[in-house]
């Protein structure tokens, strides 16, 4: 597959997006270690001394769908956004096109254009959020931080990683706290987020007025992304915790998303884009 021109296209993104990623995963590692926002010494030979949490180890958790529905949001977006009068002049209504009829005009299948940024989105959801909690835990351990064994002192919270001892491996303990299950939940939420947007550019195309309507709402879903998992998290709504496969009120830290609601969110974005696919096919150019 031909990934440069998409990788290209995507490059600023991409950036962003790390840069984004890096930062959650800082503030989550303040959260639970630094005593202010400017407690920079966390970083080599102090913590706050705070008694393990486990809100901490919630915000651990929940750190990974966060990044996921951003990061989903951010490549998913429309690239060289403008609004604008169709083709030919013809009509007045606004449509968000931006640079979607020039890859459409490309020597390329059309098929390339749905599965190449698709396969690097989904190789960002799946890279950046490990590299960065493994650049943040290299370094701990680099220097011996303290907050490090804080941080391990969270993770004993779990039951699972409990009955593992006093000082269990590192991956053992990831395996106990179900941290796998979360990062593969997380990869699916930033995948339908991603194709939720990936497909408003095709339905803008589309000749169909109410799906041209549909498109244009569809960027709304970007902007209420930061509020939906805000309520999340205060609100304790049943219906999002169960969209964005978090635990409900009252549950233990032995709590993982069920595999059935990850295959439902997989199955959903992989839907999202077959249609985005049969949309590029009756694009009207």
């Amino acid at each position: 597959m031909l990934l440069r021109p998409f990788f290209t296209l995507l490059r600023g993104r991409l950036i962003v997006v790390f840069i984004l990623t890096m930062l959650i995963v800082l503030l989550v590692f303040f959260n639970s270690s630094a005593e202010s926002a400017t407690d920079l010494s966390i970083f080599w030979h102090k913590f706050c001394g705070c008694p393990p949490d486990p809100h901490d180890v919630l915000f651990f958790l929940y750190s990974f769908s966060v990044i996921a529905c951003y990061a989903g949001g951010i490549l998913g977006f429309i690239t060289g956004l403008r609004l604008g009068v169709n083709i030919a002049g013809q009509g007045s209504n606004p449509v968000a096109t931006g640079d979607t009829r020039l890859l459409l005009t490309r020597p390329i299948p059309r098929r390339t254009v749905i599965l190449n940024p698709f396969v690097i989105a989904t190789a960002a959801l799946t890279l950046f959020p490990a590299l960065a909690y493994l650049l943040l835990f290299g370094w701990l351990n680099l220097v011996h931080a303290p907050a490090l064994a804080h941080i391990a002192a969270d993770a004993q919270l779990i039951p699972a990683v409990a009955s593992l001892g006093p000082h269990p491996a590192f991956f053992a303990a990831l395996t106990a706290s179900h941290a796998w299950r979360f990062y593969l939940a997380a990869i699916s939420i930033g995948l339908c987020t991603y194709s939720i947007l990936y497909a408003q550019r095709w339905l803008a195309l589309n000749a169909n007025k109410h799906l041209r309507l549909l498109g244009i709402a569809s960027l709304l879903l970007f902007i209420f992304v930061p509020g939906i998992l805000s309520f999340a998290v205060f609100g304790k709504s049943p219906i999002l915790l169960a969209l964005v496969m978090w635990a409900p009120r009252a549950s233990s830290l032995d709590f993982q998303p069920s595999i059935l609601a990850i295959v439902l969110h997989f199955a959903f974005a992989a839907a999202v884009l077959y249609g985005s696919w049969r949309l590029v096919q009756q694009a009207d150019l």
